[in-house]
């Protein structure tokens, strides 16, 4: 394997008994290959494993998943590891760094196009939050056609967010910085 990326998961709670499993979308594994993934469950802990990267998966918030997520992304903070959000990830990174989510009408189950680098190019999107304020020491590298935020990365650290879902796209764009740390 090229890295070990420890991977987010949703977290699915199935009534009426309450059931909860985790669970981790399979195109991720075609998307990272050829990386060993490492999915962590919900368990609001950091598993004790030496790791890559950390990617924030897309999905909805569950008290578990924003809890385990903010203990990953402190972590990989503290061991200087490369962070990925993807969609909820993005507004998750967003949020733990002092920026401010809102809401967004006309993004949901949709495709629309970007502007990143100075090309354009067409993104799915899946989303009702929005960036309403980006966090400190981030900035906007993509944009929506009417200039909301659609991706961002810090500025000296190796910190990126994406709106849209690249591992549900075939030939999935990503921002070239994300590009260079997964080839």
């Amino acid at each position: 394997y090229k890295m070990h990326i420890l991977i987010s998961q949703i977290e699915y709670i199935k009534p009426p008994r309450m059931f909860v499993f985790d669970a981790l979308e399979r195109v991720y594994y075609d998307f990272l290959a050829p990386h060993k993934l490492i999915p962590v469950p919900n368990a609001v802990k950091v598993p004790d494993i030496d790791y890559d990267c950390l990617v924030i998966t897309g999905g909805p918030d569950s008290v578990n998943r924003n809890k385990t997520e903010n203990m990953l992304y402190d972590h990989a903070i503290k061991n200087s590891k490369p962070i990925i959000g993807i969609c909820h990830g993005a507004f998750v990174i967003n949020d733990i760094n002092g920026g401010v989510n809102g809401r967004i009408d006309g993004h949901i189950d949709t495709e629309h196009t970007i502007k990143m680098y100075g090309k354009e190019y067409r993104v799915n999107s899946y989303h009702s939050q929005s960036i309403e304020k980006l966090a400190d020491n981030f900035v906007t590298v993509a944009t929506d056609q009417d200039g909301n935020t659609e991706a961002f990365k810090h500025q000296s650290l190796p910190i990126y967010g994406m709106l849209w879902h690249p591992e549900r796209m075939p030939g999935a764009i990503v921002l070239d910085e994300v590009k260079k740390l997964l080839d």
